[in-house]
């Protein structure tokens, strides 16, 4: 009898619960369409601001002030090296008290990835959540990505998880 109140009670709680999370996404491919190394579903009430050129970032604005950023390098391991040294110059020259925790892995759609969150001071001496994440593609190249909030920005770190784990690579 417990086995059925406890079921109950999660298909209940998930039917109430869902209405209050769902929400209007947009699917953006990268770099385009027709030639998309991967794809991502964004909240509609974020602005993209596309990358002029392959390789540059695509940057992505939320509603609470938080923003994702997102670009494909050449899948080699010295460009997947280059650009993580790069991510971190760029980070510590944005930020300061940067606190990084240990990479982690992460599999979005069964790629494989990894990604390190922390935290550090924005020029205004603000508390910000930073991740910084890395991903192998199917068409060869990796996804590098990184996302900035206030610390205690919860709706836009809820958005930026959901973002990075809609990540896919066409087949």
């Amino acid at each position: 009898m417990k086995k059925i109140s406890y079921s109950l009670f999660a298909a209940l709680a998930l039917a109430v619960s869902v209405p209050a999370y769902a929400q209007e996404t947009n699917v953006i491919a990268y770099p385009t369409v027709d030639e998309a190394s991967f794809i991502i579903e964004v909240p509609d009430d974020w602005e993209m601001t596309a990358a002029e050129e392959v390789g540059e970032y695509f940057h992505l604005d939320g509603p609470t002030g938080a923003v994702f950023s997102f670009r494909t390098i050449e899948g080699s391991e010295d460009a997947l090296q280059e650009a993580i040294e790069g991510s971190l110059e760029d980070v510590s020259s944005l930020f300061s008290e940067i606190e990084l925790g240990d990479a982690e892995d992460w599999t979005p759609d069964g790629l494989t990835g990894f990604y390190a969150v922390g935290s550090g001071k924005d020029k205004d001496g603000t508390d910000v959540r930073i991740g910084l994440a890395w991903c192998a593609l199917n068409d060869g190249k990796i996804a590098q990505m990184w996302f900035v909030t206030d610390l205690d920005d919860a709706p836009g770190i809820k958005a930026a998880e959901l973002i990075a784990n809609s990540l896919a690579s066409p087949k």
